[in-house]
């Protein structure tokens, strides 16, 4: 879409749209599929499942939207090639690059209170982008107060019992009294009980279906960070078709990043996730299955103000 939009520009054509259905006709025009890379498993089907769905309903009710938050992490890896393309035939990509972040996001149900300080486990303490001038320079020196570090970069107890905390005091501060919603991950269950935050587990095996975070909203923070690192590529392109591949390398790194590039854009991808898509994610997901049915046997979906 972005090189289409640069052609019709440069041979002068006027209010040209590169809209998903120009995309979709330009394919089917040139025989070029979207082809998958890599493929996904299925869910789990949430009818078959035994859900005290009453006992979720009486705890949601409880609270308004505004106090009603949800946190999950994802792991995200910010120097890995895309995992489909377009193209005239089926196409075997790049070896993978393993570098990751976890990303733990927070966010409230009408979408007024994202956490913009995201809470990010690393493998390193201090980075080696962080040590060009200073080798004791530290995640927090760069604006990351919530900076964690293991082996494996994943989320522990102790880092859950750390930012549970944090949540916690900020609540208390704010005098409000909130409900918190989490999957039921092991990490999640720490020695530590909150003054101001009420703690709801979703039953096992319904994640995809009733977190909010992993119906969409997920999904939308990391389409926006893609949409940077590809916009980074498509530069590192022009400049090899300018003739300046020595400056960029070998075609397979125009996708990487250092760790501190990934984490301010981690932090600008937040923040570009929509207040109304995390409303309508949290519609379709927990709200949704509380939904009351009228004697009709039709239903009504609860929409807290």
């Amino acid at each position: 879409k972005t090189k289409a939009t640069i052609f019709a520009e440069r041979i002068g054509v006027k209010d040209f749209n590169a809209s998903q259905g120009w995309m979709e006709k330009f394919g089917k025009r040139h025989c070029i599929k979207m082809n998958r890379i890599h493929g996904e498993a299925g869910s789990t089907d949430i009818e078959s499942l035994q859900i005290d769905k009453a006992a979720i309903k009486e705890k949601i009710e409880g609270y308004s939207a505004r106090d009603i938050y949800n946190f999950d992490e994802t792991a995200l890896f910010y120097a890995a090639p895309p995992r489909t393309t377009i193209s005239h035939q089926k196409f075997s990509g790049w070896k993978d690059n393993k570098k990751r972040l976890t990303v733990g996001l927070l966010c409230n149900a009408d979408g007024t209170d994202k956490w913009s300080d995201v809470l990010m486990i690393g493998h390193a303490r201090r980075p080696n982008c962080f040590n060009k001038n200073n080798k004791k320079q530290e995640a927090s020196d760069h604006g990351f107060s919530m900076y964690h570090y293991n082996s494996n970069a994943w989320m522990t107890r102790s880092i859950f019992h750390v930012f549970l905390r944090h949540f916690d005091h900020a609540m208390k501060a704010q005098k409000r009294k909130v409900l918190l919603i989490l999957d039921n991950f092991s990490g999640h269950i720490v020695d530590y009980t909150p003054t101001n935050v009420e703690l709801l587990f979703l039953p096992p095996n319904t994640t995809s279906h009733l977190q909010p975070l992993d119906g969409g909203i997920i999904r939308a923070f990391k389409a926006y960070f893609k949409r940077k690192q590809y916009a980074k590529a498509y530069q590192y392109i022009g400049m090899i078709q300018n003739g300046n591949q020595d400056k960029i390398g070998p075609i397979d790194k125009i996708f990487e990043i250092d760790q501190l590039w990934a984490m301010k854009w981690i932090r600008e991808a937040w923040e570009s996730v929509s207040a109304k898509t995390i409303e309508n994610c949290w519609n379709a997901t927990i709200f949704h299955f509380i939904e009351d049915e009228d004697s009709e046997g039709s239903s009504k979906i609860i929409y807290w103000s």
